[in-house]
């Protein structure tokens, strides 16, 4: 049996998916990005959920062959292709930094722009390096030009303009005449380019930027994207449905109609009538005509597309949140998936040793792996609301509390689930069984319910509390503990018929907890609070916290070991029984909902956006010995899993369809 951990619902936790709205947030909080920064470019970890990765990707462009691309993306992702986009690498970035602009000229050459003045060249098609320019504002916008793409344009907040003509080695400022943030930079010739930003402004050169003009055809919109689709002819893209377009170099302006209020994200043209664009309600949006007339197109699961980028008029790319690649070969009619793996929330893990393991999430997504993560196969569920919780009694009874009062019931390791009846439609956070017959669910508004049924049905339970639960584990067979918000614990001594309120004096919400035995353990939650108990729960110590990021799952390995993740990616962990503790870094800044280690390397952490990782090398603030036994509630006797199917094959996920490369013929 494995400790599991509470899925949190969202409090207003929102995804910031608007490039521009990306742009600004950062702008306003970069002292939170340079405080979580430390916690990124952690080596030791690797992908195993969405695949390649799972981060933000901001940007992405392709060589004039259709087969080298690069993609790039929040926590200084860096992704690329030399197939068209069906297999990628990942690439370590000399910089830590949010990455937002990217251009490809071949396989040796490209370039990468991002925050904090980060510019990168490749270095002979083999690593990234650093290019030192003279400012320190962030870089949002890159475009090349020109027939050997050696004259280029790097925009950026403040108004900052920065030209290089020697293929991105060196970079000088020019004078934009403005100080509006400039989100997209694009190039028809070495003399004509224009950038697009806040306040609706719209910048424009003719003479290689030695000048540029302002002008604001969309008023004071925030402007996300701007494109050349010949020498004369400018389009614009921005907020609440506007688009521009200018037959004269900028010099006026009109804006055809789109019938929406949408943002749009991005325009990418791939000749003088052809274009695309992205918007947040996760349509892609098509012209036929230089952009007098525009039709939306659906895209499977609305992803938000924060880039998309056409190398001719049938072929381009798009990406956008979780790490989402899309891919079309008609001009944008339909897309498929270059990235694999689920994009659902992943809100619980169980491994029942180091190569079987169940994840569960939102939209009743659960799914299993027999190789330790690397792949995972769908099982059907019937049901769409969120699952939260898992709990296994052993490696074949299991069950998930989910939304809506939902329990699902496994007997085979999670290739079935049943439902149990509940009888409520409270959402509920935990689960957890003491016996294979007897657990414990709660949830909202207080809500306690108890089966001794092995989950078939279940009753209600008096909590004294109309505090949301967020999680419940048993130290032994009588004595359990749950945890919610404003500091509530209660704790039972039979099996949870009834419960009482013990005093923690805080007002913190706890998210989630976690015993190593009968007495000692854990909670977590909000603003990094750790507490500590020497006494099954019935006293509780304010530990101090490496950290002010909500916390959301922990757990107790031993008696001075433990792991707590939470929000940017936090991973936290005390060698000393709590008295300190220490980051550990991490290779995203995805929120993690949920933790298992089973000693070394066999960690395993998951979180919003289906992100799942795993060590490859043991935890480095310090040396840390395997568990000798699981942390938690011990099953009573020892069993031995075995690999297994879903009993029920699942064609279609609801997803993007994955995209097929072709095969190719003999000669």
């Amino acid at each position: 049996m494995q400790n599991v951990q509470c899925k949190i619902q969202d409090k207003g936790r929102h995804f910031l998916f608007s490039i521009f709205r990306f742009v600004l947030a950062l702008y306003i909080c970069v002292s939170v990005v340079l405080m979580v920064s430390a916690q990124r470019q952690g080596s030791g970890w690797i992908w195993l959920n969405p695949i390649p990765q799972g981060n933000q990707l901001n940007a992405i462009h392709f060589a004039k062959d259709k087969q080298i691309g690069v993609a790039v993306g929040s926590d200084s992702t860096i992704v690329r292709t030399t197939d068209g986009g069906f297999t990628w690498q990942r690439f370590t970035s000399p910089v830590d930094s949010t990455l937002t602009g990217v251009f490809v000229k071949d396989k040796k050459h490209a370039v990468i722009v991002g925050t904090r003045g980060t510019i990168m060249t490749l270095v002979d098609g083999q690593f990234w390096q650093a290019v030192p320019v003279s400012t320190k504002e962030h870089l949002y916008g890159l475009t090349f030009t020109g027939s050997t793409s050696n004259v280029g344009w790097a925009v950026g907040s403040h108004g900052t303009i920065l030209k290089t003509a020697d293929g991105g080695a060196t970079w000088a400022v020019q004078n934009s005449g403005s100080t509006e943030h400039l989100a997209r930079v694009a190039s028809f010739d070495e003399e004509s380019a224009a950038a697009s930003g806040s306040n609706g402004v719209i910048l424009i050169t003719n003479d290689g930027g030695a000048t540029w003009r302002a002008s604001t055809p969309c008023g004071s919109e925030q402007m996300t994207g701007v494109a050349f689709s010949d020498k004369q002819r400018i389009i614009a893209s921005g907020f609440n449905g506007c688009i521009a377009r200018s037959d004269d170099a900028g010099a006026t302006w009109t804006r055809p109609s789109t019938y929406t209020r949408a943002d749009f994200l991005a325009i990418s043209f791939s000749n003088s009538k052809t274009g695309s664009a992205t918007d947040t309600n996760g349509l892609v949006w098509m012209t036929g005509d230089g952009g007098s007339t525009w039709l939306p197109f659906n895209v499977r699961t609305n992803p938000k597309l924060s880039d998309v980028f056409f190398v001719d008029n049938y072929t381009g790319w798009a990406v956008g949140e979780n790490g989402l690649i899309t891919r079309t070969d008609d001009g944008g009619y339909s897309w498929r998936r270059q990235a694999s793996g689920a994009r659902e929330d992943i809100n619980d893990l169980a491994f029942f040793n180091n190569s079987l393991g169940v994840a569960a999430g939102s939209n009743g997504r659960i799914m299993i792996t027999n190789d330790g993560g690397f792949t995972w196969l769908p099982v059907h569920t019937g049901i769409k609301a969120n699952l939260n919780a898992l709990h296994f009694y052993h490696d074949e009874r299991g069950f998930a509390a989910g939304d809506n009062g939902t329990i699902l019931r496994t007997i085979n390791g999670g290739a079935s689930w049943g439902k149990g009846i509940t009888g409520i439609d409270e959402d509920l956070s935990s689960v957890f069984f003491v016996s294979e017959k007897v657990g414990v669910a709660v949830g909202a508004n207080g809500t306690i319910i108890r089966s001794t049924m092995s989950g078939t049905y279940w009753q209600p339970v008096a909590s004294g509390t109309r505090a949301w639960l967020e999680d419940v584990k048993f130290a032994d067979d009588k004595r359990g503990v749950a945890v919610g918000d404003r500091g509530t614990v209660l704790v039972t001594d039979d099996a949870g018929v009834t419960w009482k309120q013990v005093t923690t004096n805080v007002n913190e919400n706890l998210y989630a907890l976690s015993f190593y035995d009968s007495k000692n353990g854990y909670a977590v939650g909000s603003n990094g609070i750790v507490l500590k108990t020497n006494d099954g729960g019935e006293t509780w110590v304010d530990q101090e916290s490496a950290m002010r990021t909500n916390l959301f799952a922990v757990t107790a390995v031993g008696e001075e070991l433990a792991i707590a993740v939470g929000e940017q990616g936090a991973v936290m962990i005390t060698t000393d029984g709590g008295k300190t503790w220490d980051v550990q870094q991490n290779i995203t800044g995805k929120t993690l909902q949920s933790i298992v280690y089973r000693g070394q390397e066999s960690l395993w952490v998951a979180g919003r956006g289906g992100v799942i990782l795993k060590r490859s090398a043991p935890l480095s603030p310090s040396k840390i010995q395997s568990p000798k036994l699981p942390p938690v509630f011990r099953s009573p006797a020892p069993r031995y899993p075995k690999p297994r199917l879903p009993m029920r094959t699942i064609t279609d996920d609801g997803d993007i369809p994955l995209a097929l490369q072709p095969t190719k013929k003999d000669n």
